[in-house]
């Protein structure tokens, strides 16, 4: 696969695999747990007003236009590396499908033609905002903001754990490390 090695997207792709094969293999077990799902349904809930909290203030399509203009901004290549297989998981359990090529050369794996293709992101893809945009929203709105992000992100947290911990408990691997 050529673009595979130009990119040097091998890594990311095998991920990638890695956890379509672990959501094959236990998706529907996962969702079966009633308290995985509830915090999986709460986490999505959680993206969804923070998304919608973005979109009153223009920050995806000025994020999107960004990235388009200038690949080594927020959404760098390698950024994507921050990426684990849960959270990657989530978005899988959450009905979001994971990309299977880079859409924008020198930009995150992950950035599509309208922005992220995910709706489960790491830390630093919900908490940063570049001085443009904290000039023109404002303190005020930006703080409004994080706080949303930060709700949403404590919310994902406890669904990853609520996943980890299902996947350990299920887990034949004698070493903890061995699992996601």
């Amino acid at each position: 696969m050529v673009g595979k090695d130009m990119n040097g997207d091998g890594s990311i792709l095998d991920q990638v695999r890695r956890v379509r094969q672990l959501h094959e293999k236990h998706g529907e077990g996962l969702m079966a747990d009633e308290n995985v799902r509830a915090l999986v349904l709460s986490y999505g809930a959680g993206i969804e007003e923070t998304g919608a909290a973005m979109t009153r203030e223009g920050i995806g399509a000025a994020c999107s236009a960004c990235a388009r203009q200038h690949p080594s901004g927020c959404c760098f290549s390698d950024i994507e590396s921050g990426y684990d297989d849960i959270l990657l998981l989530l978005n899988l359990l959450l009905g979001c499908p994971l990309p299977e090529e880079r859409k924008e050369s020198g930009s995150c794996f992950f950035v599509g033609e309208r922005g992220c293709r995910l709706v489960a992101r790491y830390y630093f893809c919900l908490h940063y905002f570049c001085p443009e945009l904290e000039r023109s929203l404002g303190e005020g709105r930006i703080r409004a903001l994080q706080q949303q992000v930060d709700q949403q992100l404590q919310t994902g947290w406890r669904a990853e754990e609520a996943v980890r911990s299902w996947l350990r408990a299920r887990s034949t691997a004698k070493r903890e490390d061995e699992l996601p």
